[in-house]
């Protein structure tokens, strides 16, 4: 509750740094002068003479949100939308009067502070403890017909990042300085294809140390610097509409991206399996069913190619199973007995995608024209009379119950692991007047749609928050819900692919900054056609290049299209068989790892693929070598995108030096390469002090073995790893605490290598480990001690594998490679260069 207006807080001495800060001269606008505050315990509300006030709330001491009303307005309720996750205010602060503004300053470490000018009202946001204020107001908030707009002083130097992208993820470049941007619903249509795949996502980061999410589904327009401008601005349409946003204190954009996917929702952690090799039956669509799938695969592991995650496209619906003219029911002709099917699949080790196409959401069981979206047919949607209106509850609870009833009910038997909700974002003709079923004009919902999916889906359905019936499948299986186009904020439910891109170089290079893009806004499991959608498929160096190299280096690997040229490696020429095999086996040895980023991703929203900005925002070169990233804590991926064999430019952070992963070649820092890129060989580099774990290489990753676990250790600098192990399937690692953590520590003086004892357990966990440990770049072939005890040396590599605990110097590869036995994962253990 508010206290008592005051028109004057309190007359504390002023600090000198406050005294040295004058706000620049600003010209009059609609918001008037200060007259008086409201003062609360986590909030304060700000009224000026003109009427209009300003609410200042604190969900914490680092993260502020500025709603403004006019006069005769009531501020919004809090759960108008649903994209920020938690409302709780948590934030204390402490308001002094320095004469002509009023100083407000929240607690704790790197605590920030809003100075507030009363005449022209305007404030600016400071980090506690500097001089030069990050964010200053200019012309202040406008309302301008059904616009609403917020500026703030531009700086030429200031760089920013983020906001989501439009359509099929095509992004020109990571920096949005001298841009001006927005990625609402159906912008950056194609004329023969739509607008597919937009991620609208209204939060931004600046190289400055802070982020901005703007809290509102009306149309957008940010400004960054383009004509001298910075700002935002929001379209009502005649609609009420506020503008609302949030200011979160970093500075480092880890620290923004955790206190955002605090604020809007962690990304929710897909099963294990759905990060190894997911393969689709598109291409190919007269097969006749279960028995091509289980033809498919077997052959596909025989040649020793692994595989995980069938994606099925339409042949498995009844009807005709093709795109139109189908629906979401087993077909009883193609899949005689899905629960036999089931069976097959759990035995082998295979978790199942099913899809929904939205045209032929109108044929499917218990469909009701009232769940249809108003005046569908006149406004020249496609398919209108299968245009679902989410925000409808009834249309809501309908669609979990037709997943439920047709497939995912266990009781059934049938396969069901994941749902690809398609064509969703092809509503872009509806009038912007049209009423949806929760009251709001489509101008509203438009953008908040690809949300509401995903609520239906998971919060409503899967995980039956609601307790609605049907029940829901939490925790015993995780969600994954991937649709074509999202949401902020929908990341806690689900994720999102970009749609049917085309096959090419250019479209290549866009996929590799849009994957970035999606992690910089809150997607770290970004998802997409790998080697492109469109006819005729990739050619044999696009395939190797994208489908296999930089497919295999993305959060989620997964080929797709249509056209002669097929997507399942034994279908292709024998070196794009080679190709998958080198990054097969690659992915799935470094499994620990990438699943180890996955759950970093979740816990932290830091993502799996990483952009150079993410960890050196401060360094120019970060800004403009947006064709590489970090993939994980210790590599760095530079995608080629040529059709043949050339040099790539990378840059080498300085910092550390960096070790070529294909050759271990040690590389300086701070540099930038002329790199020989071969169409065969991703360019791939680790860094000095990374530690790689691996698994021996296994057909799916439920069959790897956690009991064989082998380091990589590239000497230079100190490292760390925290490994991360759970079920792979269930929701218990969150529900339960059924997770383990194990935490290595390489230590370049004396080249110690520390493997904490292991901190959780879960069911299936083992409790004693085989190590194999390879340090590269050492130098030298010191004798080595485990935990004081002098390690045998061995002749050959193979002699030490047959007695299993010893070192063995590798000196044609420069590298040295201890085996450790019978390891009790709960122990501390110490290996470490002798004196």
């Amino acid at each position: 509750m508010l206290t008592k207006r005051v028109q004057m807080l309190m007359a504390a001495p002023v600090k000198t740094i406050l005294l040295l800060l004058l706000f620049p001269l600003l010209v009059t606008a609609q918001t008037g002068n200060f007259q008086y505050l409201e003062k609360g315990e986590h909030e304060l509300t700000v009224t000026t003479d003109s009427g209009h006030k300003l609410r200042i709330r604190f969900p914490s001491n680092r993260i502020v949100r500025f709603s403004w009303v006019q006069p005769g307005e009531v501020f919004l309720p809090d759960d108008q939308y649903e994209m920020v996750a938690d409302h709780t205010l948590g934030g204390t602060f402490e308001v002094a009067d320095a004469g002509d503004f009023y100083a407000i300053t929240t607690f704790g470490p790197r605590a920030l502070r809003i100075d507030l000018q009363k005449a022209p009202f305007r404030f600016r946001i400071f980090q506690v403890g500097t001089t030069e204020p990050l964010l200053t107001e200019s012309e202040g908030i406008r309302w301008e017909g059904s616009r609403i707009s917020e500026s703030f002083q531009a700086d030429t130097t200031e760089h920013f990042c983020g906001l989501g992208h439009q359509a099929y993820g095509l992004v020109g470049g990571i920096d949005l300085r001298g841009k001006t941007v927005s990625c609402n619903y159906g912008e950056g249509a194609m004329t023969d294809w739509g607008a597919q795949g937009v991620l609208t996502v209204p939060f931004y980061m600046s190289g400055k140390g802070y982020g901005i999410f703007l809290n509102s589904t009306f149309p957008h327009q940010f400004v960054f610097g383009e004509k001298g401008r910075y700002g935002f601005k929001i379209d009502t349409k005649g609609f009420k509409g506020q503008m609302d946003y949030y200011f979160i204190l970093g500075p480092s954009f880890s620290d923004i991206l955790n206190r955002y996917t605090q604020l809007t929702g962690r990304p929710r952690l897909p099963q294990r399996s759905f990060f190894g090799l997911q393969l689709s039956d598109k291409g190919y669509p007269d097969h006749p069913g279960a028995e091509w799938w289980k033809q498919k695969i077997a052959a596909h592991r025989a040649a020793g190619l692994p595989f995980d995650h069938i994606v099925n496209d339409n042949r498995w619906r009844a009807g005709s199973g093709a795109w139109s003219e189908s629906w979401f029911e087993w077909d009883s002709t193609r899949y005689p007995d899905p629960a036999a099917f089931n069976i097959w699949c759990r035995e082998n080790n295979v978790t199942v995608t099913l899809d929904l196409n939205r045209n032929n959401i109108a044929d499917c069981a218990g469909w009701k024209p009232v769940y249809n979206l108003p005046d569908a047919e006149k406004n020249g949607i496609k398919h209108p009379a299968s245009a679902p209106d989410y925000s409808n509850p009834e249309m809501r609870n309908w669609i979990w119950e037709l997943f439920w009833k047709q497939s995912f009910d266990p009781a059934l038997g049938y396969p069901g692991d994941a749902l690809w909700i398609d064509e969703t974002d092809e509503l872009m003709p509806l009038n912007d007047s049209v009423i949806c079923a929760n009251g709001r004009a489509w101008a509203e919902n438009e953008n908040y749609y690809p949300f509401l999916i995903a609520k239906a889906i998971v919060q409503e359905g899967w995980d039956n928050e609601n307790q609605n019936e049907p029940p829901g499948l939490s925790p015993a299986k995780r969600p994954m819900v991937w649709m074509r186009s999202a949401t902020a904020g929908a990341q806690r439910y689900a994720t999102y692919w970009t749609g049917d891109i085309p096959c090419s170089c250019d479209w290549m290079r866009s996929t590799v900054r849009a994957m970035q893009v999606a992690g910089l806004s809150g997607f770290p499991y970004f998802n997409h056609d790998a080697g492109g959608f469109r006819e005729p498929g990739p050619s044999d160096p696009l395939y190797i290049q994208w489908a296999m190299g930089l497919g295999s280096l993305s959060p989620i690997w997964r080929p797709h299209g249509i056209g002669p040229n097929k997507r399942w490696p034994l279908d292709r020429s024998s070196a794009c068989q080679d190709a998958a095999q080198q990054y097969g086996r690659m992915r799935y040895e470094l499994m620990p790892y990438v699943y180890s980023n996955a759950y970093q991703a979740y816990e932290t929203g830091k993502p799996m693929a990483r952009a150079m900005v993410l960890e050196y925002q401060d360094s120019a070169r970060a800004w403009i070598y947006d064709l590489q990233y970090l993939w994980g804590d210790a590599l760095l991926v530079a995608p080629v995108c040529s059709a043949s064999d050339t040099t790539k430019s990378v840059w080498l952070p300085g910092g550390q030096d960096w070790y070529d992963f294909w050759t271990d070649s040690l590389l300086r820092g701070g540099q930038v390469i002329e790199y020989p890129a071969s169409v065969s060989r991703i360019p791939l580099f680790v860094k000095a002090g990374g530690i790689l774990p691996r698994f021996p290489f296994a057909a799916s990753t439920a069959d790897q073995d956690p009991s064989r676990l082998r380091l990589d250790v590239y000497a230079g600098q100190d490292g760390r790893f925290i490994l991360y192990e759970d079920d792979g399937v269930s929701e218990k690692f969150r529900t339960a605490e059924e997770k383990r953590t194990t935490r290595f520590q390489y230590v370049e003086n004396g080249n110690k290598l520390r493997i904490l004892p292991a901190t959780g357990t879960y069911p299936e966990a083992v409790n004693v480990r085989q190590y194999m440990i390879v340090f590269h770049g050492l130098g030298r072939f010191p004798r080595m001690t485990f935990n004081n005890q002098r390690l045998k040396i061995f002749a050959s590599e193979d002699a030490l594998k047959a007695f299993g605990h010893g070192i063995y110097h590798d000196r044609a590869g420069n590298r040295l490679i201890v085996l450790l036995r019978d390891l009790r994962v709960e122990r501390g253990n110490l290996l470490e260069m002798s004196r």
